[in-house]
């Protein structure tokens, strides 16, 4: 009789796990050359929640050789954690020239799993503003059109991947008179944690499995 309840509590925990509801939210902020990009993932309506601080990482020249600067901080219950400086060399950068290039020729054995996944997320929120200026009024008027020609397709593009559920805010707005860049992005996106868990499965199965053979058609004899 003990083994079933075991057995029963053990499905109610997958159970839990397979529904728990995940809520992501990013922000990303630009101002002139400062850079905010933060994270936050949350479950059961952020009663479970992690907040990430990422400033984009820079490539710093030094006696010692190019190095890779990031302060990335965790705020999680009012405490943060330090900046991290990580040397780079010649060595590393071949190393992620080599993993990048092995994981783009995996990608089309990938993207099914990932698009399956994708059906599953929801955008609650979109929202992309930017306010723009070249310092002169006609070239301000061309960038304009060019910014809002990408946001128009970057948000299409996104919107056949993902369900939207609330319509996206986009706005561009123009300073004739000088040089000014500034942008602000915010998502929010909702998922099931059993998809991701699912999705990561199907993922590491197909990492393991050989890539499928390219057939590459020859020219035939006359």
């Amino acid at each position: 009789m003990l083994g079933w309840w075991i057995l029963f509590a053990i499905f109610l925990i997958m159970v839990f796990i397979v529904m728990t509801p995940v809520r992501i939210s990013v922000y990303y902020g630009r101002v002139g050359d400062n850079d905010h990009l933060v994270m936050e993932v949350s479950a059961w309506f952020r009663i479970i929640r992690r907040k990430f601080e990422l400033p984009v990482m820079t490539l710093q020249k030094t006696d010692k050789g190019p190095e890779l600067r990031a302060k990335v901080e965790t705020v999680d219950q009012q405490t943060k954690r330090d900046e991290r400086v990580k040397g780079v060399d010649q060595k590393q950068l071949q190393k992620w020239k080599k993993n990048y290039q092995k994981l783009l020729k995996r990608f089309h054995d990938f993207q099914p799993i990932i698009q399956k996944f994708l059906k599953q997320v929801r955008c609650q929120r979109l929202e992309w503003h930017t306010v723009l200026g070249a310092g002169d009024a006609a070239e301000t008027g061309a960038i304009l059109g060019v910014i809002w020609g990408v946001k128009s397709i970057i948000v299409s593009l996104f919107s056949h991947a993902i369900s939207l559920r609330s319509m996206p805010r986009l706005s561009v707005q123009p300073v004739w008179n000088q040089m000014v860049i500034r942008t602000q992005a915010r998502i929010i996106l909702h998922f099931r944690l059993g998809h991701a868990l699912l999705t990561g499965i199907r993922l590491l199965v197909r990492l393991r499995q050989k890539p499928k053979p390219q057939w590459k058609t020859t020219p035939s004899g006359a």
